[in-house]
């Protein structure tokens, strides 16, 4: 072996051939112009028209979610493919169709109804309802017949049990409400309800499920539409009833739904909620004392039947909210006469003679007859005779004040199956005004007012023609206090809210005149009672000649 370094090894650029040596190492001043130059992307060149995209044939997966685009293809196919998405690009397509009130859109939807509901996924359920609430809003020849069905198909839906089906069903059914009218939707759900609960094969947890939507419904329903159109007559607070005390707890609330909404638009309903258990009756009442005024207040519905937003937007302000509302069909009426003693009979009074006997004997019927309803019977005609007699001639008061209460109450408890005795005995009641030791608030003025329950105001007006052109100043004045009072009568709200409006002429020509009274009084009695009218009646051309020309 040598001795010394070993020999120098021969570099890759001395041996690469030299054409090479240009590519692999770059002189120095081409790096340089290289580094300087601006960095530059091969462009891929565009595809061909005969290329196109997915050429190779494998489908090209849209950049974020885009849907492909349908429209090219007929609405007919669109609605009867098996892919989703081509389904609701038709529903789309025909929502926007129907909201431009196009004819065709109506009538190829209306023929695609079980395609609409038989949908089970999401996607296409908020589709094609969406497109069913477009077909029910401004279709302008919708058949109820057609449209009411859905109401229990959507009821007994496989999806019912989901919260996007449960949020989807409502708007539709509120829509239909309009159309078919509430007694005809609740009709159908209560059905529906019944036809579950008598099923011998059921899945109890859908059934719960299908029971709290249903009584959801109800809610809906009376919110949207007020008592005034969805009246507990109707018979849905039963239901509720019925269900309230459920150990589900969808269910409950929905039930408690109901009855605080209709507390809120009715008042106190403990008498229709007797049968209810205690532990529910505080629950409401919790629930009730946690709304606030303005969450209580319920002013006017927000929706109404077609055909009748025209006659809302002509009518009266007063008269576009409806009557007042009434518990009265609410409660059970009490046979009073079947608990009176045996024996015990009006005529028996006019053989007492110490006026504690009478008085106890006429509040033995009184007690019994302080009931929100009473149930008819003839005895109550029967009694008119003895009362007229009582109120008429009767001279101590406790005797004629528990008389005039029974009188009242009878009015107030049986309404129109009084109405015949009611004239009567308001006449005689009326022909006491001049006997200021019985015209009182709590002996007759009171019971007076509570006959109207009864007798129709146009009776009242009536008969108290006679007392305002009387030679008594009190007399006239009373009486025209009365016609003061009686527009804010609960007896009077009920049956002719708008008093003011609808007699205008009447009372005008009965009290005009009396602003040139002689006493002081009177004349500020019936400035008041015209004051009353011209602010109620402010738009009607009748004022000026009939009460401002007069002053």
């Amino acid at each position: 072996v040598a001795d010394g370094p070993p020999p120098p090894q021969p570099s890759l650029a001395a041996t690469a051939p030299s054409g090479i040596d240009e590519v692999v190492r770059p002189s120095a001043d081409a790096q340089l112009a290289a580094s300087k130059a601006p960095l530059k992307v091969k462009e891929a060149p565009a595809p061909t028209a005969a290329e196109g995209p997915g050429a190779s044939g494998e489908p090209l997966v849209p950049e974020f979610g885009a849907e492909e685009d349908f429209s090219s293809e007929p609405l007919e196919a669109r609605l009867s493919s098996k892919d989703l998405n081509r389904r609701c690009s038709a529903y789309v397509e025909m929502s926007s169709a129907m909201a431009a009130a196009d004819p065709a859109a109506f009538q190829l939807f209306q023929q695609h109804f079980d395609t609409c509901l038989a949908e089970a996924l999401p996607k296409g359920q908020d589709a094609s309802l969406n497109a069913l609430v477009a077909y029910l809003k401004h279709c302008p020849d919708v058949r109820p017949e057609d449209v009411l069905r859905l109401v229990r198909r959507l009821l007994q839906h496989k999806s019912i049990d989901k919260p996007k089906m449960q949020l989807l069903v409502p708007p539709v059914v509120c829509l239909v409400a309009e159309i078919c009218e509430c007694p005809s939707v609740l009709t159908e759900i209560t059905e529906c309800v019944a036809h579950l609960e008598a099923a011998t094969k059921k899945l109890q947890g859908f059934f719960k499920k299908q029971v709290a939507v249903s009584i959801r419904l109800v809610y809906e329903l009376l919110a949207e539409f007020s008592p005034h159109k969805m009246h507990p007559k109707l018979g849905y607070l039963n239901l509720v009833l019925k269900y309230v005390t459920d150990s589900d707890r969808g269910i409950r609330e929905a039930c408690y739904s109901v009855l605080v909404e209709l507390s809120c638009w009715m008042g106190d309903l403990s008498d229709a909620l007797k049968s209810m258990e205690e532990p529910q009756k505080k629950e409401l009442a919790k629930r009730l004392e946690a709304l606030s005024d303005e969450e209580r207040k319920r002013a006017k519905p927000k929706r109404s039947y077609r055909g009748e937003q025209a006659v809302a937007e002509s009518s009266a302000p007063q008269a576009a909210q409806g009557k007042a509302l009434d518990q009265f069909d609410l409660v059970e009426a009490v046979d009073v006469l079947r608990k009176l003693p045996k024996g015990w009979h009006l005529e028996g009074i006019f053989s007492m003679e110490k006026w504690k006997d009478k008085q106890e004997h006429l509040q033995t019927l009184s007690s019994l007859l302080d009931a929100p309803r009473i149930q008819p019977n003839e005895g109550y005609v029967a009694m008119t005779p003895a009362f007229q007699r009582l109120l008429k001639t009767e001279s101590n008061l406790p005797v004629v004040s528990e008389a005039a209460k029974c009188v009242g109450l009878m009015a107030r408890g049986l309404r129109k199956d009084y109405e015949r005795p009611a004239r009567q005995l308001l006449s005689v009641a009326l022909g006491r005004m001049h006997d200021k030791s019985v015209w009182k608030p709590n002996i007759l003025v009171d019971r007076v007012e509570q006959l109207l329950w009864s007798a129709p105001i146009e009776f009242l007006l009536e008969e108290l023609q006679q007392y305002l052109t009387s030679k008594s100043l009190f007399v006239k004045k009373e009486a025209i206090g009365l016609l003061l009072r009686a527009p804010d009568l609960p007896a009077v709200q009920m049956s002719c809210q708008d008093l003011l409006q609808r007699f205008l002429p009447a009372l005008a020509t009965m009290v005009a005149p009396l602003i040139d009274d002689s006493d002081n009084g009177v004349r500020h009695q019936a400035s008041r009672l015209l004051a009353v009218l011209v602010d109620s009646n402010a738009a009607s051309p009748e004022i000026g000649p009939l009460i401002l020309d007069r002053i």
